[in-house]
């Protein structure tokens, strides 16, 4: 009788053993390391902050070069009407389309659109961080958020200034989006790297949205500066031209290569942050499956956002010195 109990109380062992191991090799939400993804979300709010400090410096800057063109009337005052946009009562657009709009305008759409691109990227993030913790979303809050993210991401895509590619965009894939319930359902730490990983491409279509669109507003900003420019050289060198003409002149030029500098500077933190985030996102799910490994991407991200903010510091000397 001894030796049935015995037996019975060593297979109880080895069944409690074996739920231990299993739990061990899959592991469970309480298990994840949260460091990794609460940098991932800390970095995101970096560039977001340090972006749209950024653009709003250029903004006021840019739009001061303007005041002069504007009073002048014609073609440069229309260029500066503005009207609600048809299909949306509370977005502005330029009152007659078919004349280009003065850069400053683009540059405050640009921001615009842009904040609502990196707000859907830290509203992702903080769901992650959610989703890592022990206090778990449940399976309603987290379709309502994957449907509210996806719509922002989409409403932004028109100040952006891109165009949707033909397979829509979205921040959470109908792929990931499954794999996450899954994750919600079974709470094992291999779930949670699979979802993050069947999300990789909608990360990396998301920052392809924010490249493309700095790099259109690069095109703006060069194309401004090479008209600008060449109009002061003329200026200068025309027959003439008194000496103090020239002279204000060339102070305009030395002004406007400092200006364009900063803005490529600007546009060249804010390009290379989404060239790094893909890269950030991965580091997640390697996180995940094992928390020893390294965050490089993550912390490249983070260094673009103090980058924005370094830029945006020297704007904000520059304009009160002036």
């Amino acid at each position: 009788m001894k030796e049935l109990e015995r037996a019975r109380t060593r297979q109880h062992i080895l069944a409690l053993l074996a739920i231990v191991v299993a739990f061990a090799i899959t592991g469970c939400a309480t298990t994840i390391s949260q460091p990794p993804f609460q940098e991932f979300t800390d970095s995101l709010q970096k560039v977001r902050t340090g972006a749209d400090n950024a653009l709003g410096a250029l903004y006021d800057q840019t739009r001061a070069r303007y005041i002069d063109n504007t009073a002048q009337g014609g073609a440069a005052l229309e260029a500066a009407q503005l009207t609600t946009a048809p299909n949306d009562r509370f977005a502005w657009t330029p009152a007659n389309p078919s004349v280009p709009p003065p850069l400053y305008l683009t540059e405050a759409r640009f921001r615009d659109g842009l904040y609502r691109l990196n707000s859907s990227l830290v509203d992702y993030a903080t769901a992650l961080v959610q989703l890592s913790s022990p206090d778990l979303l449940n399976p309603e809050t987290f379709n309502t958020l994957a449907t509210d993210l996806n719509n922002n991401l989409n409403k932004a895509l028109p100040a952006l200034g891109v165009q949707a590619p033909a397979q829509g965009v979205a921040i959470f894939s109908a792929a990931a989006t499954t794999a996450f319930r899954l994750y919600l359902q079974n709470k094992q730490r291999s779930a949670l790297a699979d979802a993050i990983s069947r999300n990789q491409g909608a990360i990396q279509g998301t920052a392809d949205l924010g490249r493309n669109a700095t790099e259109i507003m690069v095109r703006a900003v060069a194309n401004e500066y090479a008209l600008r420019s060449q109009a002061l050289a003329n200026e200068i060198q025309r027959a003439g031209a008194s000496e103090s003409d020239k002279r204000a002149k060339a102070k305009n030029v030395i002004d406007l290569n400092d200006a364009f500098i900063k803005d490529i500077g600007i546009l060249r933190a804010l390009h290379q942050s989404y060239v790094d985030l893909p890269a950030a996102h991965a580091d997640l799910a390697a996180a995940v499956s094992d928390p020893k490994v390294g965050i490089g991407a993550i912390r490249r991200l983070s260094e673009q956002g103090r980058e924005l903010e370094r830029l945006y510091e020297q704007l904000i000397k520059q304009n009160t010195s002036k």
